[in-house]
């Protein structure tokens, strides 16, 4: 591909008229590039994952600054602090956060089958026939989550995971049945898959439904409304350690 130049620090097209693209210079549009492990070790540990969870929000947030906010959504999982998330990572974490046996292990099935060939690293945007097979491990690897974004969402997060507050707070403003709009029911919920669908994305519904089912079972408002803090939350994964640990303080097992 041609390259462009720089003078004065504008890019210049070249001699074809061509400039280059954004997408080939971010690392998040490219599969090889696992950025999560580039300093050579994860920068959390397991305090902010499901192995000992401390409760502490600002400190798991603290920790994972540096992350995209999709990728801090699944800090809580890493057991390993490997920057991958195995099935049986999957499957202790949801038991953690108190799913019971049954539901996390249909959690292994739904998010691995679903998220696991995506994030699969290869050595450029070129992948050999070997790189294109399946992981027979369902492994997912964190830092190409962003390749897990699907359709028929709040738009919550950008291609490259990042957080879109606007789109954050439009929902609040368009779905919320609340005094004030800072929380959402599960009636609203169910009117904002509606409203959220897109055409014939019969995956994406799929993953709407159980990605806010599952985030509503596990916040449970006592008055029927996920908060605007709980959500944001869910989001970053900040209220996985949260919950873990005030349920492993009421003397539940935690599968560790």
């Amino acid at each position: 591909m041609p390259s462009a130049t720089k003078a004065n620090g504008v890019e210049k097209p070249t001699l074809s008229g061509q400039v280059a693209r954004v997408a080939d210079r971010d690392p998040h549009f490219d599969n090889s590039d696992l950025g999560l492990l580039r300093p050579g070790k994860v920068p959390y540990g397991l305090e902010q994952t499901y192995v000992a969870a401390n409760g502490n929000r600002a400190e798991y947030l603290e920790k994972t600054k540096d992350l995209t906010y999709m990728e801090r959504h699944c800090v809580f999982f890493d057991g390993t602090l490997s920057g991958v998330v195995r099935p049986i990572d999957t499957f202790k974490g949801f038991y953690a956060l108190g799913f019971g046996v049954i539901l996390s292990v249909a959690a292994i099935f739904i998010v691995h089958s679903a998220f696991a060939y995506p994030t699969q690293p290869t050595k450029g945007r070129k992948a050999t026939w070997r790189e294109l097979i399946p992981d027979p491990t369902f492994n997912i690897h964190i830092g190409n989550i962003n390749r897990c974004k699907h359709g028929s969402d709040t738009e919550s997060y950008d291609r490259r995971g990042n957080f879109q507050e606007n789109k954050f707070l439009t929902i609040l403003d368009d779905y919320s049945s609340k005094v004030g709009r800072d929380a959402l029911s599960f009636s609203d919920i169910c009117v904002m898959l509606y409203g959220r669908r897109n055409l014939m994305d019969a995956f994406g519904i799929f993953a709407f439904i159980f990605e806010w089912g599952s985030s509503y079972m596990l916040v449970w408002p006592a008055d029927g409304y996920m908060k605007r803090e709980d959500i944001d939350g869910l989001l970053n994964g900040a209220i996985f350690v949260d919950l873990a640990h005030n349920r492993h303080k009421k003397g539940a097992f935690v599968a560790k």
